[in-house]
């Protein structure tokens, strides 16, 4: 008879670890089912491989621009002359970075670590094949959290399976720069990608079905990052559809695109596919747990119960927000509602959720933007805008390139966006602004050091500030009280 653990969580990304450390802590019995390696897509081939590459991007880009900051322009390349040197650098960021995740980290938590193929046998009781190809094992739980993320999706163009392409599961792999690059999909991973690839000498062309870059985001931002692109030699292809690819005889490939009803063959080294990712959940046989679930995500409630209230689910399996940091706190609300919902049972509040896109400048957000609370609350908001360069620390660096945008409703803060350097560090002002309700001259109540990037908030408060202090009711009131003490 197979012994009972007190969680079992399968899949071993962020939100699997921080669930199933989170538990042993508490001193539950508790066993992680990876397939591969701990880290998941996070570490591996999403956000620490993409901000290694984006840094050495930058510094090459920093390095074309070296007259702005008062030296003589600079042609870097690469080390002995090979892109392998930038693959491997970030290959090495990983590798130091990946001893967070080992399994002894958690087996010293007294999590066992057990690294294998799983499927449900029923609600209760899981089987797994082990990694090495050994005997199959069963292990029953009281409960169960499903953590197994997502994966890049595939779009159903003619003859594009045959052409050959590569996600962002392949391309931190890559030795050789494609001199010509195809990015299908202008969304963030679409974008941060394609920029840090023309940066590093590819000719870049976006290809994107919407009207728009980063559709999700203020128009004014996708304006904004249209422009930034085009002006860096990026080919941007808006309201575009690719319908076909193929390879030429000379071994190119061709991608057809079509728009306004026109067709175009583009050509490239490489097609880099990134329109939107899918939950893993083939081979977990949840109907047999009877887990509801579609081609989007495992269905969960407002605790992240699947419809069997023992099994939970966390991360990008759940389609809820496809970040490390929403897989985390996701995480975190499974613990708390797994063993001690008696005590603090937890919804999860989705009201406040940040998230940014870490192309050059960066784009930050949280709460709704400008077109949201216009369709939502009407001709109450109110919105507050400040370009970056106002801002002195901007100037000095020259990087002006930016806003921030606030949208509030009865004075109260209920969404911003930021546009500039460092705009994912300095958004966090923001989410506690919105998470705490504040009025947005309430930003101008703390002192900010100067220069710095963090003065932008502090001119949003003031610019609201000076508005009340403007208004006529204040304005006639100030005149009565200096008429009365003179």
């Amino acid at each position: 008879m197979s012994e009972t653990y007190d969680l079992i969580v399968i899949g071993g990304g962020s939100a699997g670890l921080v669930a199933a450390g989170g538990a042993a802590i508490l001193g539950a019995k508790v066993a992680l089912v990876e397939k591969n390696l701990l880290g998941g897509d996070c570490l591996y081939t999403g956000c620490v491989p993409s901000k290694a590459l984006i840094k050495s991007a930058k510094f090459a880009q920093q390095a074309r621009d070296a007259e702005k900051f008062g030296f003589q322009k600079l042609d870097p390349r690469f080390l002995g002359d090979s892109f392998a040197s930038i693959t491997k650098r970030v290959q090495d960021v990983i590798e130091v970075i990946e001893h967070h995740d080992a399994p002894e980290v958690f087996e010293e938590m007294g999590v066992e670590v057990v690294f294998g193929t799983p499927n449900f046998l029923n609600p209760w009781e899981i089987e797994v094949l082990p990694k090495d190809d050994g005997k199959k094992r069963v292990m029953k739980a009281k409960r169960f959290c499903i953590s197994t993320g997502s994966r890049p999706s595939k779009p159903p163009i003619e003859g594009l399976q045959e052409a050959g392409f590569i996600t962002n599961e392949q391309v931190f792999s890559l030795t050789e720069l494609p001199k010509r690059l195809i990015v299908l999909g202008a969304g963030a991973i679409g974008l941060e990608l394609g920029q840090a690839f023309a940066r590093l000498g590819a000719h870049v062309t976006l290809v994107e079905m919407a009207d728009r870059v980063l559709a999700v985001e203020d128009k004014e931002v996708s304006a904004l990052m249209e422009k930034r692109l085009s002006d860096e030699g990026i080919e941007v292809l808006t309201k575009t559809k690719a319908v076909k690819a193929a390879v030429s005889a000379s071994g190119a490939k061709i991608v057809t695109v079509e728009a306004n009803g026109e067709t175009r063959e583009l050509e490239a080294d490489e097609i880099l596919v990134a329109v939107g990712r899918k939950p893993n959940t083939e081979g977990l046989e949840l109907e047999k747990a009877g887990v509801e679930f579609d081609e989007k995500r495992i269905k969960t409630n407002d605790y992240l119960q699947t419809s069997q209230k023992h099994i939970f689910a966390a991360g990008d399996v759940t389609g809820h927000f496809q970040f490390t940091h929403m897989a985390d706190y996701e995480a975190q609300i499974v613990i708390q509602n797994a063993f001690v919902p008696f005590l603090f049972k937890k919804k999860t509040d989705f009201r406040v959720v940040p998230w940014a896109t870490f192309t050059e400048p960066e784009i930050a957000r949280v709460g709704v933007i400008e077109s949201e609370a216009r369709e939502k609350f009407g001709d109450g908001v109110k919105i507050y805008k400040v370009s970056l360069s106002e801002n002195d620390r901007a100037q000095a660096e020259g990087s002006t390139d930016g806003f921030a945008k606030i949208v509030t409703f009865k004075k109260r803060i209920i969404g911003a966006t930021l546009v500039g350097e460092h705009a994912g560090e300095l958004i966090h002002e923001f989410v506690w602004a919105v998470k705490q309700r504040m009025k947005v001259t309430d930003l101008n109540r703390i002192i900010r050091v100067y220069p710095t990037l963090a003065k932008i908030t502090q001119a949003v408060g003031t610019e609201a500030t000076l508005e009340g202090l403007r208004s006529p009711f204040v304005q006639k009131w100030f005149k009565r009280y200096l008429t009365v003490w003179r």
